[in-house]
């Protein structure tokens, strides 16, 4: 079957170059061995890049133990890497961050600080991709970066923060979203941007599904972890989905309504108590999808 990945295509067009020639990482061998796995070159905490490898890193993940965060600056050869679009780093050292090359950003809180002043859209005047990484409830975005700039793409918790919500009204720009720990909060309504791709994850019970309707541009949807209701009469009301993906959700209810759906290629279904039932997976199966990825459910 012929591969439809819209989020996947999406995702790496925005947060730059993830794998192969040009990434890099700096830390010990422990911090870094997620990214050696796949390739990556790394450079020491202390170390530099070979003069050699200056033009040649576009992708740059910085990672201290927790011991080193507490005295770690960005590393002072930054400016001279010239064609650096994708640059990981811990919440603490955006507070020195400013560049004009980045345009992609991920920011990890592993250790739950903040910096000492947040991250100011003039300082990466051509950022359009931001990914906010946290297994904390605090601090929230709105203390990492403020405003946020006018982002194309944006990853972030929502745990109900509604000042979070607040800043979504204000990025009109935006056409991929992830939003995870949603709770029961009506994201939609705080969205003016024409979406193509939208992720999100962990609802409450209450989240309401249907609301996705209001944003007819999507093309990509993926659910994960919803906890209400979907009814997949939902999906037909938009009208360029090519590809939906849902996962560990259990309420899921008109499974059939997505054969109504005009331009849907693409359906990836896991672990969601088997709504297909035996009959509809030979039915779907039978309809001929670019991909189908149902076995699971």
């Amino acid at each position: 079957m012929t591969d439809v990945d819209l989020f996947g295509t999406s995702r790496a067009r925005y947060l730059g170059p993830l794998l192969g020639d040009g990434v890099f990482c700096v830390g010990n061998a422990a911090e870094c061995d997620h990214y050696t796995e796949d390739g990556a070159v790394r450079i020491p905490w202390k170390g530099r890049p070979r003069p050699e490898d200056l033009a040649r890193v576009h992708s740059l993940a910085l990672c201290p133990t927790e011991a080193q965060l507490r005295t770690a600056t960005l590393p002072s050869y930054l400016p001279d890497l010239v064609n650096l679009e994708s640059l990981t780093l811990p919440a603490p050292l955006v507070a020195d961050l400013a560049s004009e090359r980045l345009t992609s950003l991920v920011i990890g809180n592993a250790f739950g600080q903040v910096p000492s002043v947040p991250l100011s859209p003039g300082a990466v005047p051509n950022l359009r991709a931001l990914m906010w990484v946290t297994s904390y409830d605090r601090p929230r975005l709105p203390q990492i970066v403020t405003p946020l700039p006018p982002l194309e793409f944006l990853h972030t918790n929502v745990t109900g923060d509604r000042e979070l919500l607040r800043q979504l009204e204000d990025l009109p720009t935006l056409r991929h979203l992830e939003l995870v720990d949603v709770k029961n909060a009506d994201v939609v309504g705080h969205l003016v941007a024409p979406l193509r791709v939208l992720e999100i994850g962990g609802t409450g019970r209450d989240f309401p599904v249907a609301r996705l309707t209001a944003i007819p541009t999507l093309e990509s949807v993926r659910l994960n972890g919803i906890r209400a209701e979907i009814d997949c009469a939902v999906f037909p009301e938009l009208p360029g989905l090519v590809q939906l993906s849902v996962l560990n959700s259990k309420k899921i209810v008109n499974i059939e309504a997505l054969l109504d759906c005009p331009r849907l290629t693409s359906i990836s279904f896991l672990d969601c108590g088997n709504p297909f039932k035996k009959d509809g997976k030979a039915l779907f199966k039978s309809k001929g999808f670019a991909e189908l990825d149902i076995d699971y459910s």
